[in-house]
């Protein structure tokens, strides 16, 4: 019973989704609202990172397929196939991020949300920080003080690592509580230690792990700001790595959204090559429907609420005692 309240808090902290890019996304919106019951608050962007001319367009295609309809959670890479992090701390491409930024505004997305260099405490990306971390951070800084430039603007930036240690400790390359609005973490159900057995031994990796959920926590906390978590999910990986249709992921997560400070949240409704969490098209149909009954608030207006179960319990007592009083001897009758 007391997972209800749980879940309702966590139904307050704003429900993103990724379900494809730009129009592709767009197109395959129903069925995930379908499954929430409602538009979710917004959708997860990602951006090319060929050539700054194609990242910007890349972005702006995605910004007019939105129209506006949803809020953009924007991912933005901090570099392209040539060039350095030094030579973003430089400067060099300050211009670049304050162009993304008038394209935004541009298309009625003053208010996103901007991920720069998401996953930076990897080493599958170019901008990895464990390549040059002091320039790392000064890169960073600059390109939300070039975004923070146009007029106009009102994006929340989201220092944004993945799960786990990875080739560097994320916290070396904080770059301050001036240019950070939300702590985020990306979360897959998916891990590669051999103690990972069951869904319950796997969620506990999860969260005690080094530069896992519990110092997300802690992390946030100490910075005073909120969290976000732009991509979770469950599913399968084709090395087998991923936790597959596993409801007490999602559960455990609706859990821990409910009882820490998270803004928003993003779930990966999408069959990638590297990973497939999609759920709204009933390949996960355990894990879809307690997503359904954590996060669509039409399945928790069928739960009675507390103040509700305290009535049924009096009212259950109630008919138990005149049970017994019509029937003195019989086995009392008690409420499962």
């Amino acid at each position: 019973m007391m997972l209800v309240p749980i879940m309702a808090e966590a139904a307050q902290a704003d429900v993103y989704v990724y379900r494809g890019a730009g129009a592709t996304g767009k197109a395959r919106m129903e069925p995930f609202i379908d499954l929430l019951g409602r538009k979710p608050a917004g959708v997860v962007e990602f951006a090319e990172n060929s050539d700054w001319t194609h990242m910007r367009d890349s972005i702006n295609w995605a910004a007019r397929s939105w129209d506006g309809s949803y809020r953009m959670m924007q991912s933005v890479p901090m570099l392209m196939s040539t060039g350095t992090l030094a030579q973003g701390a430089a400067g060099q491409y300050d211009q670049e991020f304050a162009k993304v930024a008038q394209m935004l505004i541009a298309n009625k997305q003053s208010d996103a949300m901007i991920r720069i260099g998401w996953e930076f405490n990897g080493d599958w990306y170019r901008w990895g920080a464990a390549s040059d971390p002091t320039s790392w951070v000064t890169y960073y800084q600059r390109i939300v003080t070039a975004m923070r430039s146009v007029p106009g603007q009102q994006f929340k930036f989201i220092w944004n690592p993945a799960l786990g240690r990875q080739s560097i400790a994320a916290d070396r390359v904080y770059p301050g509580d001036a240019y950070v609005d939300y702590i985020g973490l990306d979360v897959y159900n998916q891990s590669w230690r051999p103690q990972d057995v069951d869904p319950a031994t796997r969620w506990q990796g999860l969260v005690s792990q080094p530069y896992g959920l519990d110092w997300l926590s802690n992390f946030a906390t100490l910075h005073d700001k909120a969290i976000t978590l732009p991509e979770w999910g469950t599913g399968t990986r084709p090395d087998g790595h991923g936790g597959g249709d596993d409801p007490l992921f999602i559960e455990n997560m609706a859990a821990w959204i409910g009882s820490h400070n998270v803004a928003a949240h993003g779930y990966w409704d999408y069959r990638a090559g590297d990973f497939d969490g999609e759920i709204s098209d009933g390949g996960q149909p355990l894990s879809a429907e307690a997503f359904r009954l954590a996060f669509n608030y039409d399945a928790q207006a069928a739960v009675p609420e507390p103040a509700s179960w305290l009535l049924m319990i009096a009212g259950f007592g109630l008919i138990g005692t005149m049970a017994r009083r019509r029937a003195v001897g019989a086995m009392p009758w008690v409420p499962a």
